[in-house]
């Protein structure tokens, strides 16, 4: 009766071929609202600022539930005890319906108050009662998601996914045209809130899907609850405990992350609109938190899903004592996440103006902080790899810290260099702080990890990667002056990156940064784990 479970690695390329469709749409998402001429950078503003808080109140009800339950489930199924597995589930779906309940009406009731005196933009009011319904759907999808996960159906939680993005996008594109187009609506902030309002559509839809998918499983989830041995009653209280005490740990360093991402939102309005008028700072707010950002955790999403394909290898050559193999994974993934970020990097800085330009045409401002939050993509590279590791490694401690201290650092430097009338000053300054803290959150974590466990990043795969990407723009940037003098800059731009990213991987192959007995790394499964440790 029990169906075929996914293998590891089919699960970890699920999710990260789910990770970069959602990131592929997001990114189709932010152009198309960008270049309405009704909604440009201000709209940026008001839909980034709705949408920290937003995060804010998800971190507090759900970011942390698909983990939690995930491990509490897959601890009861890996006994066979399918019925107390079954238990946790419709006890977290309950417990979670009620938070999101209230996180729910919070928002709704709090909108006012919250986008006039929190974050000082009246105009946000109406998207945050847009998203509030979304507080609600989204705790009950993190249950099923991790139900599902936990019963090693992690494909589910995939398609859900790509099928939220999906349906965000099309709806978003579809309400906005209708809005613009047929009924002639021109205020920004009206359309930000319907941009805002296809989340909730778009939530809506994920637990259909999902709700659907539990329906057609539930006569093997009764079959397995049939079979169930090892059961033992538990009170519902002491799982609810027992819930609570395994999500909030899991929770707390997204939580105070996304504390650190609404700092600008409380910052940037409050420490410009003295120099250059509320308009001008919304607008300000809305290139680096809308457009910047966007660009700069689109290659993020490729290095993030690489290293967490890599982190369960860690967990499990750990497990087994072989800490000269957790060490290779390590530096592994640490290679990789550079691989990724230094080319990124080089790119968003020297092509910072011909970039916005291409994808942004009608609000295409924002040069030198592209340039200045392009360098952050290295730190964070780095930062996603040491934080996934230490948490492989069963350390939760550290990655919570360095959050709290970068988060402290971003605070005080944005209310020291935002209102400043100087280069670094301004939004530059938002900016910097940003990098600043991002350097902070990567040197301790790496500091820590390094007397824990042996690293060795050999130096001469570091000198590779810059020379291949020194000479990966260095030609991009001779074929773009080239061929801009004779055709369309927009496709002499694309043309030259893409050379560009060709003769870079002929690079890494030739000068042997990454062989391939280090890429069989990436198809660790538990399978093989189980048959090694014998």
């Amino acid at each position: 009766m029990s169906k075929k479970k996914e293998t590891f690695f089919q699960s970890i390329v699920a999710l990260m071929a789910s990770q970069v469709i959602v990131k592929i749409l997001g990114l189709i998402y932010k152009l198309y609202l960008t270049n309405k001429g009704e909604f440009g950078d201000e709209g940026n503003a008001i839909t980034s600022a709705a949408f920290q808080v937003y995060s804010l109140l998800l971190s507090i009800t759900s970011i942390g539930v698909p983990s939690a339950i995930s491990k509490l489930v897959a601890e009861r199924v890996a006994v066979g005890d399918h019925k107390g597995a079954y238990k946790i589930f419709k006890v977290s779906l309950i417990l979670f319906s009620i938070i999101g309940i209230i996180g729910s009406y919070f928002l709704f009731a709090m909108s006012k108050t919250i986008a006039n005196n929190v974050i000082g933009m009246p105009e946000v009011e109406l998207s945050l009662i847009a998203l509030s319904p979304s507080i609600f759907l989204v705790s009950i999808i993190s249950v099923y998601k991790g139900y599902f996960n936990g019963r090693e159906k992690m494909s589910v939680t995939a398609k859900a996914q790509s099928y939220d993005q999906l349906t965000k996008t099309f709806i978003t594109i579809l309400i906005i045209e209708i809005s613009t187009v047929i009924s002639k609506i021109t205020n920004t902030a009206i359309i930000a809130s319907m941009a805002n309002l296809a989340t909730t559509i778009a939530n809506i839809i994920e637990f259909g899907y999902l709700y659907k998918f539990f329906r057609k499983e539930f006569s093997e989830i009764r079959y397995e609850i049939r079979i169930s041995v090892n059961y033992k009653p538990v009170r519902t209280l002491k799982i609810i405990k027992e819930i609570i005490f395994t999500a909030v740990p899991m929770s707390l360093a997204p939580f105070i992350g996304t504390i650190g991402r609404n700092i600008d939102s409380t910052t940037i309005i409050d420490g410009l609109q003295s120099k250059i008028g509320y308009e001008e700072a919304k607008i300000q707010y809305g290139i680096l938190n809308g457009k910047v950002d966007t660009l700069i955790n689109f290659p993020l999403s490729f290095s993030g899903t690489v290293s967490t394909a890599l982190v369960p290898g860690i967990a499990a050559a750990r497990s087994r004592q072989k800490l000269s193999e957790v060490s290779q994974r390590i530096n592994l993934s640490l290679l990789v996440g550079l691989l990724i970020a230094l080319p990124s990097t080089a790119v968003f800085c020297f092509f910072s103006d011909s970039i916005l330009k291409l994808l942004f045409p009608n609000a295409s401002a924002g040069e030198v902080i592209l340039q200045i939050s392009s360098i952050s993509i290295i730190f964070i590279a780095i930062e996603q790899t040491i934080r996934g590791v230490l948490i492989g490694i069963g350390n939760n401690k550290v990655p919570i810290i360095s959050i709290t201290l970068g988060v402290l650092v971003k605070y005080i430097l944005n209310k020291i260099l935002i209102p400043m009338n100087i280069v670094i000053g301004g939004i530059n300054g938002a900016a910097i702080s940003s990098l600043i803290s991002h350097i902070v959150v990567t040197m301790v974590g790496y500091i820590y990890l390094k007397k824990a466990i042996e690293i060795k990043l050999e130096k001469s795969n570091i000198i590779k990667l810059v020379f291949s990407t020194i000479i990966f723009i260095i030609i991009s940037k001779i074929i773009y002056f080239i061929m801009a003098l004779k055709i369309n800059a927009k496709i002499s731009l694309i043309i030259s990156i893409l050379i560009g990213i060709i003769i870079y991987i002929i690079l890494l192959i030739l000068l042997k940064i990454i062989d391939i007995k280090q890429l069989k790394m990436l198809s660790f499964s538990q399978k093989k784990a189980k048959f090694q440790k014998k």
